[in-house]
């Protein structure tokens, strides 16, 4: 009982860790939540799912396969219940798989769950927005909380005895039996909501081949094979139940082979390295990595390794290998699995007290103090980040939508990559985007011929602009890609574009006859006074701040740096670029 209650705190501790770090505000409508709602909208008005880039002007008749309408079409309803609300159930989400992962963990491979489990945890901060990636957590925690239950108590993660037949045996097995028909439905709605559907196939086909192997090994009941395969194809028959078929079901293998721009989530850790990219996120990858791989070892050393342990070991290690965008995985897919290898730790007095008692006491002072870290607000100062532990959206594009829709700002509109989601979302159809945030909707040469060249090469620019009628820019300055800063360092030279709205976020550019024509004034970047902003936070003056630098705008950048460190005086990047300024100053004189 004693042991109950501790392992109780321990999955209590981890849930309350992990809630620290989701409780904060959402940059989603900054990523593609507006379009995903205004997709949804579409859906439900049409009954009818898009199957063409309808958004953009420039390839509207290119072809799109939607892995995740579903969600899209629960996003347009969420706004129904407030956007806050949908917030909340994000948390509850992410929160029950976490929940149902540390519940298929035995009691006695518990004893390491708390500090494994806190490095682990770690890697959900990467993917903490509202995305349709949230159901697939679920489901995945789901799908291997259901099979786990399915399989006899001996064929679980941990190797073990073949138990005697009992009624709370027969219980467990008919509970199982009956979860696991569960799976179909499960996939049906899975592969309707997200691209990531095939983590529970190939759950279902681990398990599968596991069974088999320990019915050859054992002559055990070969009905339980034939029912576990049976659902297999019951969930593979559910899963193309899709708009696109077969094509749906294939897609995962498919979607990267029209990539033509490069987006941080779909590279792997090494890559982004490479290229001097930094995320805390990293540091923890690599311990679980090698957590991972010292459970390996442990576990063939003491003979504790199933075939089952080492593929969900493996597989949440290759995803996490294969991009950014799986990191969470390891706590869904390798975690449970880690724990089993390592096996049942000895629990001998003299070995508790000297040897694990300690770290579980350090791992749970760590976890308590990085949680109220969160929680008040000072690990996002520190990284000079808007965040808030408050459940509210930001919506980064919001005054500069504002500004463009109270003006009647038209197009044909020029925009990047980041923003173009939220500009359909407030727009359409009046505006139809130049690009928007999926490079799988356009055409890869779309990328590689014009909107990578013309942010290059400004005259490019000039004869697109030319050729396209262009009215209006709409442009990120948080846009950090070599191509998208060399693009507003020009145009801020440009005579024939006039700056008329700038924030923290956006900036908004129109032709020189069309703000004489609206009577809009040109902005002066020059000469841009950060008291003539409200901002809440230190970051909104540093990014500000920022771009006027790059764009060669000295004196008025300084200003907003030192807006935000009267607001925040140990912010890092403010007081580094301040130094940087005062460095370049003493050199000059």
């Amino acid at each position: 009982m004693i042991l109950l209650k501790k392992f109780s705190l321990t999955t209590l501790l981890l849930l309350f860790f992990t809630f620290s770090f989701l409780f904060k505000t959402d940059h989603s409508f900054d990523q593609d939540l507006g379009r995903h709602i205004k997709l949804g909208e579409i859906i439900w008005n049409t009954k009818s799912i898009p199957k063409t880039n309808l958004f953009s002007y420039t390839n509207p008749d290119f072809p799109f396969i939607n892995t995740h309408w579903l969600f899209e079409v629960i996003a347009y309803f969420g706004q129904t219940i407030g956007l806050q609300a949908f917030l909340a159930l994000k948390i509850i989400i992410i929160l029950t798989s976490v929940w149902l992962t540390l519940k298929i963990i035995p009691k006695e491979n518990r004893v390491l769950l708390l500090p494994i489990g806190f490095i682990f945890l770690h890697v959900l901060r990467e993917r903490a927005e509202l995305r349709p990636e949230i159901f697939s957590f679920l489901f995945t925690a789901l799908t291997l909380y259901i099979l786990t239950s399915f399989l006899p108590a001996s064929q679980k993660l941990q190797r073990g005895e073949r138990k005697q037949e009992s009624i709370l045996y027969r219980s467990r097995i008919k509970y199982g039996m009956t979860l696991l028909f569960l799976l179909p439905p499960i996939q049906l709605i899975w592969i309707n909501t997200h691209i990531y559907f095939f983590a529970g196939l190939t759950l279902q086909a681990i398990f599968l081949l596991a069974l088999i192997r320990q019915n050859f090994r054992s002559h055990m009941d070969v009905g339980k094979v034939k029912t576990l395969a049976l659902v297999l194809g019951l969930s593979v028959a559910a899963s193309l139940i899709n708009p696109n078929g077969t094509a749906g079901v294939l897609y995962p293998l498919n979607v990267t082979k029209n990539y033509g721009y490069t987006i941080v989530e779909n590279q792997t850790m090494f890559f982004l390295e490479s290229i001097n990219f930094r995320d805390p996120n990293f540091l923890f990858v690599r311990m679980a990595i090698l957590i991972i791989v010292l459970s390996l070892i442990v576990g063939f050393i003491r003979k504790k390794l199933t075939i089952l342990s080492i593929m969900l070991s493996c597989l949440g290690l290759a995803l996490a290998l294969l991009n950014v965008r799986s990191f969470p995985y390891l706590v869904f897919l390798s975690l449970p699995a880690v724990l089993a290898n390592f096996g049942q730790i000895s629990h001998d007095r003299s070995i508790f007290v000297r040897i694990i008692s300690p770290v579980l006491l350090l791992a749970t002072i760590l976890l308590l103090f990085e949680s109220i870290f969160y929680l008040n607000g000072n690990y996002y100062r520190y990284k000079d980040e808007d965040n808030q532990p408050v459940l509210a959206f930001i919506e980064g594009g919001r005054k500069a939508m504002d500004f463009v829709i109270k003006n009647n700002l038209e197009g044909p509109i020029f925009n990047n990559f980041d923003i173009g989601s939220y500009i359909s979302y407030r727009s359409y159809p009046k505006l139809k985007v130049f690009v928007d945030g999926r490079p799988e909707a356009f055409p890869k040469e779309f990328f590689a011929n014009t909107y990578i060249p013309v942010q290059y090469d400004y005259n490019k620019f000039k004869q697109l602009e030319e050729k396209l009628g262009i009215q209006t820019v709409i442009f990120s300055h948080t846009d950090q890609t070599p191509w998208g800063t060399n693009f507003l360092q020009q145009i801020v030279k440009d005579t024939d574009w006039k700056l008329v709205f700038i924030d923290d976020f956006v900036t908004v550019f129109i032709k020189e006859t069309v703000a004489v024509e609206k009577n809009l004034n040109p902005i002066n970047l020059a000469a841009l006074s950060a008291g003539n902003y409200q901002f809440a936070s230190h970051a909104s003056y540093l990014r500000l701040g920022y771009f006027l630098l790059k764009t060669q705008n000295t004196a008025s950048g300084a200003m907003f740096l030192q807006k935000a460190l009267q607001i925040f005086p140990d912010s890092p990047i403010s007081n580094s670029l301040m130094s940087s300024l005062t460095g370049q100053s003493q050199i000059f004189w």
